[in-house]
């Protein structure tokens, strides 16, 4: 009987360890026994997660599940919920006499700070040239590129008869080698007389060409915001430090074609007229170029002089 009970206590010893936590825990039966095992409710994922964006480096070593956490978490405060923005109240006006007149600004209901009262003009404005389009406003408009308005552009006729005008035949000049011209301030006096300072103006429609000493550019004429003629300009020169010089002369050149469209000094482009001119107001007489020597027929309107380094001669 001895020997029997002894095999039994060496079996039991020498059983794996689940076995021997299985068998204790079967063998208990006190209530407070029974309570200890029974699991613990399942934490959130919030609960679970440890709050280290709000914690002190030193309790980020805390065991965030252990009492010493809980206890030094405690003693954080809460961090204050976003502001809602049902819950906010709006922008407080400005009572400055100024904002006292702002309440035809259209977004004073929005709680936006208040503009001048002069915004609602300006803005009535703004919405008018908007309606009557990009033509109208002047505004948006790619002038290199765009033909806008083109042909539509209303003159009046007394402003027709004003821009067709016949020329004075004191008006009309005339160069040595016997071309007739208009003077390019009279172009603008003209302009500015018949349209007015400000209404109309030149636009340049591509980069400077620079080619054999002859430099070119393409100018737009625009009138009332409208699109009216499209010419190219030229000027020769013979030094880079007269291009300033020969960009201007180049837009010139192109404002005198650009305005033969509108028919202004008409009558320099017309064969007839320039035999008649000529026979009648202008002479041809010898010259002597000062620094070469060199003699040769020129032009000038009677009663004129030559301009040096030209001097008049006799044959």
């Amino acid at each position: 009987m001895l020997s029997t009970t002894r095999v039994l206590l060496q079996a039991a010893a020498t059983r794996p360890a689940p076995y021997r936590r299985a068998a204790a825990a079967a063998s208990s039966t006190s209530p407070t026994s029974a309570r200890a095992a029974t699991p613990a409710p399942a934490l959130s994922a919030a609960a679970r997660a440890p709050t280290y964006a709000s914690t002190p480096a030193s309790q980020q070593a805390l065991d965030p599940f252990g009492s010493s956490a809980d206890e030094e978490l405690s003693k954080v405060a809460p961090l204050a919920p976003p502001p809602s923005s049902a819950s906010s109240s709006p922008r407080p006006r400005r009572t400055t006499p100024a904002a006292a007149a702002v309440d035809r600004s259209p977004l004073a209901e929005f709680g936006t700070p208040p503009f001048p009262a002069s915004y609602a003009d300006q803005l009535a404005r703004a919405q008018l040239a908007e309606a009557e389009g990009p033509v109208a406003s002047g505004s948006g408009i790619d002038w290199t590129t765009a033909w806008n308005g083109l042909g539509t552009a209303v003159i009046s006729p007394e402003q027709a008869q004003l821009l067709m005008r016949p020329l004075t035949a004191e008006e009309i000049q005339i160069k040595p080698d016997g071309l007739l011209y208009l003077p390019e301030i009279l172009y603008r006096r003209i302009l500015n007389t018949t349209l007015g300072p400000g209404q109309w103006g030149l636009v340049p429609r591509g980069p400077e060409t620079i080619q054999k000493g002859i430099l070119t550019r393409e100018w737009g004429l625009v009138v009332g915001g409208r699109l009216v003629s499209v010419a190219r300009g030229e000027q020769q020169f013979f030094d880079p430090s007269g291009l300033p010089t020969a960009a201007e002369a180049c837009k010139s050149n192109a404002l005198m074609r650009c305005c033969k469209d509108l028919g202004i000094a008409g009558e320099l482009w017309d064969p007839t007229f320039i035999r008649a001119f000529k026979k009648t107001q202008c002479v041809e007489a010898w010259v002597e170029h000062v620094g070469t020597g060199k003699k040769q027929k020129r032009w000038k309107k009677k009663g004129g002089q030559f301009e040096y380094p030209l001097k008049e001669v006799s044959n």
